[in-house]
C-alpha cells in the first residue's frame, strides 16, 4: 500500500501513565487532520528485526511527534530498576532522539499536571527536549486543551493537513438524532464518513510487519507492506439514541435490549438492528437496570415506583410505590422480585401481582442521606446489599430477617458478588471488602485511592472491579493480592464483564474499554461523546452493549471494538 505523501503526527508516550491520553489525543487528531497519518502505540517488533532502524524509519515519515509526558516519565524504571530514560535503546528514547536529531518538531505534552522535565533530569541526547514550548493537556479540561494543542499542530503541519473539524467545533455541538432512532455512526464521524482519509498507523502494526519497513525509501511516500491502514473512520455495529443520559445498564434476552434512560423511558430495541420495538413511560428518570424473567422486565424509577411491563408489549402489568426515588437495580429469583431504594428500604414482591412479600429497613447515617443504591445479589436463600448507612447486609430471602451485617468506613453503593464462602463488595471508604458468606467476618481487603461503585466481576479465582481513582484492577480472589491494574482517564463507576479472554469496563473518561483478562493490557478502546458512568457493559455473543451519558446505547464488535465502514 502507497501512502498519501502528506507527512503524518507521531505520538510518543509510556501506556503506564499517559495510555488514556495517548488514545484519546489520537482519535481527536485523526477527526482534525483529516489528511494525514498518526502513529501510535510503537511497543513491540518481532524476533530478528531491527527495531532500532524500524523506530527511525516511522519517526521519518512525520512532520511533528508529540512527546506525552506525566508526572512519572523522567523517573520510571525498568525491572531492574534502571531508569528508562537512561537506556538508548527504549523506545521512548529512541523515538524522541531519532526526531531532535532530523530537526523534526518535537512538542511535549504534559498530561494532568506534569512539569517540564529539567535539562539536568535528562540524558545527554535528550537534552535539547527542555527548551521546547510545552502545551498541557489535563483529563478535567481534556477538550479545551486538545482544542489549543490542535490548533498549534495546524501552524505546524504541511498545507492541506488540516481538512477537518473547524476551529472550535467540539463533537457535541454536533445534533443528535432524534430519540428512539438507531444510526450507524456518532456525530462528527458520520459527517466525515465519504469524505475523510483519516490514517492511524499503530506502532504495534509498523512493528510486526518490519519486514515490509527496514529497507524501504522513506523518500515521500514510503510503500509499507501488509501494514493496515485505516482510511475511514471506525463505526459501532449500531447506535440507539434516548433523550436523555443513560446510565442504565443493558439487559439482553432473545433478541431484544431493554434499557432505561433519564428521559423517563424503558426502551426495548431490537439487537440485530438497533431500532426500537417498544417504549414504556414512567413518571421520573430510570437509571436501574432492567430484569427479565417469566414474561416480564422488572424496572425501578425516580418516580419512586418498581414497575413489571410485558416484554411482548411494553404494557404495564403491575407498579408498586416505595417512598424514594429508585437507583438500585432489581433481582428476579424463584418468583420474587427483590429490590432496594432511597427510602432505606429493601423490597420482595410477588413477581406475578407485585404484593408485597416483606421490606427490610437499613439503619440511620448520622442525618446524612440513607438508603440502598446497591443492587442485590442473592446466594443460597441469602439476599447480598449495601447500604448508604455503611453496611453490608445480609437478608434470609424468605423471612427478610438480618442474617448478618458487616460495617464498613463509608455508604456501601456498590453490589456485590458471590465466590465460594465469600461476597466481594466496594465502599466508599476506598476498599474492596472480601468478607465470609456464613457470618461476614472479613477475609481480605484491598485499598485503592477512591471510591469502588463498580460491582466486581469474579471469573475462576481473579476479581475484576473499577474505582474512583481511574484503574481497573485484578485482584486475587483468595488472597486479596493485586495482578494487574490499568490506567483510565477518569473515574469508574461502570461495573466489568468479561469473556472470551478480556474484560469490559466504562469510563468517565468517555470510553469503554477491552483489557486482556490474564494481563491486564489494554487490546481497544472505543470513544463516546460523554462519560461511561452507572452503565456497565453486557455482553452476548460477539457483541458489547453498554450505554453512555451521551444519550446513546452501543453496540460494539466484541473482539475489535468497531468495524471498518467498508473492507480496505
Amino acid at each position: 500500500m502507497t501512502l498519501d505523501p502528506t507527512g503524518g503526527i507521531f505520538l510518543s508516550y509510556r501506556r503506564e501513565e499517559a495510555g488514556y491520553a495517548a488514545g484519546r489525543l489520537a482519535d481527536n487528531l485523526a477527526t482534525r487532520f483529516v489528511n494525514t497519518r498518526v502513529f501510535i502505540d510503537v511497543d513491540s517488533i518481532p524476533p530478528g528485526e531491527d527495531f532500532v532502524e524500524a523506530v527511525r524509519q516511522a519517526v521519518a515519515q512525520c512532520d511533528v511527534l508529540l512527546s506525552l509526558i506525566g508526572r512519572q516519565w523522567t523517573t520510571m524504571t525498568d525491572d531492574g530498576g534502571h531508569r528508562r530514560l537512561e537506556n538508548p535503546d527504549d523506545f521512548v528514547v529512541l523515538e524522541i532522539k531519532e526526531a531532535l536529531d532530523r530537526d523534526i518538531p518535537v512538542v511535549p505534552v504534559l498530561v494532568d499536571g506534569a512539569e517540564m522535565p529539567k535539562p539536568d533530569e535528562l540524558p545527554a541526547n535528550l537534552r535539547s527536549l527542555s527548551r521546547r514550548n510545552a502545551v498541557r493537556v489535563d483529563v478535567e479540561s481534556f477538550r479545551r486543551d486538545v482544542d489549543d494543542l490542535l490548533n498549534h499542530l495546524a501552524r505546524l503541519m504541511p498545507s492541506g493537513a488540516d481538512a477537518g473539524m473547524p476551529t472550535g467545533l467540539r463533537e457535541t455541538d454536533v445534533p443528535s438524532p432524534r430519540p428512539g432512532v438507531a444510526t450507524q455512526s456518532p456525530g462528527l464521524r458520520e459527517t466525515h464518513k465519504d469524505r475523510t482519509r483519516s490514517w492511524q498507523v499503530s506502532r504495534r502494526t509498523l512493528l510486526r510487519t518490519a519486514i515490509g519497513v527496514v529497507g524501504l525509501s522513506v523518500a515521500g511516500a514510503g510503500s509499507w507492506a501488509g501494514v493496515k491502514i485505516l482510511d475511514r473512520p471506525l463505526r459501532p455495529r449500531w447506535i440507539f439514541t434516548t433523550a436523555g443520559e443513560v446510565y442504565s445498564s443493558p439487559t439482553v434476552l432473545d433478541a431484544t435490549l431493554y434499557v432505561g434512560s433519564r428521559d423517563h423511558n424503558l426502551y426495548a430495541v431490537d439487537v440485530s438492528t438497533g431500532s426500537e420495538r417498544w417504549r414504556y413511560p414512567t413518571g421520573d428518570a430510570i437509571t436501574s437496570s432492567p430484569a427479565v424473567a417469566g414474561g416480564h422486565v422488572y424496572v425501578g424509577s425516580n418516580d419512586t415506583r418498581i414497575h413489571a411491563v410485558e416484554v411482548d408489549s411494553g404494557r404495564a402489568v403491575w407498579t408498586f410505590p416505595t417512598g424514594a426515588a429508585i437507583h438500585s437495580s432489581p433481582a428476579v429469583v424463584d418468583g420474587t422480585v427483590f429490590i432496594g431504594s432511597r427510602d432505606n428500604y429493601v423490597y420482595a414482591l410477588d413477581a406475578a401481582t407485585g404484593d408485597l412479600r416483606w421490606r427490610f429497613a437499613g439503619g440511620p447515617n448520622e442525618g446524612l442521606v440513607t438508603g440502598f443504591n446497591s443492587s442485590p445479589v442473592l446466594a443460597d436463600g441469602v439476599v447480598y446489599i449495601g447500604c448508604r448507612d455503611n453496611n453490608i447486609y445480609a437478608i434470609d430471602a424468605a423471612q427478610g430477617f438480618q442474617r448478618w451485617r458487616r460495617t464498613t468506613g463509608s455508604t456501601v453503593d456498590s453490589s456485590g458478588a458471590v465466590a465460594p464462602g465469600m461476597l466481594l463488595i466496594g465502599s466508599d471508604d476506598q476498599s474492596l471488602w472480601a468478607v465470609s458468606t456464613a457470618d461476614g467476618a472479613i477475609i481480605w481487603t484491598f485499598p485503592t485511592r477512591g471510591g469502588i461503585v463498580s460491582r466486581p466481576r469474579v471469573q475462576g479465582d481473579v476479581v475484576f472491579f473499577g474505582s474512583g481513582d481511574g484503574y481497573i484492577y485484578a485482584v486475587d480472589v483468595t488472597t486479596g493480592r493485586q495482578r494487574w491494574k490499568l490506567a483510565t482517564g477518569g473515574a469508574i463507576r461502570s461495573s466489568p464483564t468479561s469473556g472470551s479472554g478480556l474484560v469490559y469496563i466504562g469510563s468517565s473518561d468517555f470510553r469503554l474499554y477491552a483489557v486482556d483478562a490474564m494481563t491486564g493490557v489494554m487490546q481497544w478502546s472505543f470513544g463516546t461523546y460523554g462519560p461511561v458512568d452507572d452503565s456497565s457493559p453486557v455482553l452476548v455473543g460477539d457483541t458489547v452493549y453498554f450505554g453512555s451519558l451521551d444519550h446513546r446505547v452501543y453496540a460494539l464488535d466484541a473482539r475489535r471494538g468497531a468495524e471498518e465502514n467498508e473492507p480496505l
